[in-house]
């Protein structure tokens, strides 16, 4: 019997089913194969997914389908252009699954310069009690970059502004995922 979640992505679950609400609208950054997309689907009115690979959107709307989720809006572009498709000011719980496809082209991955955007685009429209979720895996060279990058960034945050938690696994090996949360106060 597991007492802890054991990988960030699990963490992210527990920490989103503790706030969401049936009334939130919730943003999806990184669709990938749809399993945070159906999580939040099932728990927030409305949900916008992106992800710039056909494929990661074709699989997300197949699982849609087969579990009867109709509240999802999908979006095959760059999380980069979230303000093209959604007023972020608007967004209670915005999710990011940092790196590449599960079983998909591993040269296709988040890129900080765009991560970097999509961060920066939120934190600054964030409504009180907004919270951005991020899974970085930093055992890849982009990966890498992202999870220097975000350290950098959420180290500056004020702590008046932001409430900042990173749930880390130290003793597993290969520079494992982990998790970081970060809610607009």
């Amino acid at each position: 019997m597991e007492v802890m979640p054991s990988s960030a992505v699990a963490w992210s679950h527990v920490i989103l089913d503790r706030r969401m609400t049936s009334e939130n609208v919730a943003v999806d950054l990184t669709s990938g194969n749809g399993k945070d997309t159906l999580f939040l689907a099932r728990r927030a009115a409305r949900v916008v997914a992106f992800d710039i690979q056909r494929a990661a959107i074709e699989n997300t709307a197949s699982l849609l389908r087969s579990q009867g989720i109709e509240n999802v809006e999908l979006v095959c572009d760059s999380h980069e252009y979230i303000e093209r498709y959604v007023d972020p000011e608007a967004v209670d719980v915005f999710v990011m699954n940092l790196g590449y496809l599960p079983k998909g082209d591993k040269s296709v991955t988040t890129m900080w310069e765009t991560t970097k955007k999509t961060v920066d685009t939120i934190l600054g429209a964030m409504k009180k009690g907004a919270l951005l979720s991020i899974c970085i895996y930093p055992g890849h060279d982009e990966g890498r970059r992202e999870s220097i990058g975000l350290a950098e960034r959420i180290e500056a945050l004020n702590q008046r502004d932001f409430r900042v938690s990173r749930i880390q696994f130290p003793n597993q090996r290969h520079d494992p995922p982990y998790w970081i949360g970060i809610e607009r106060c």
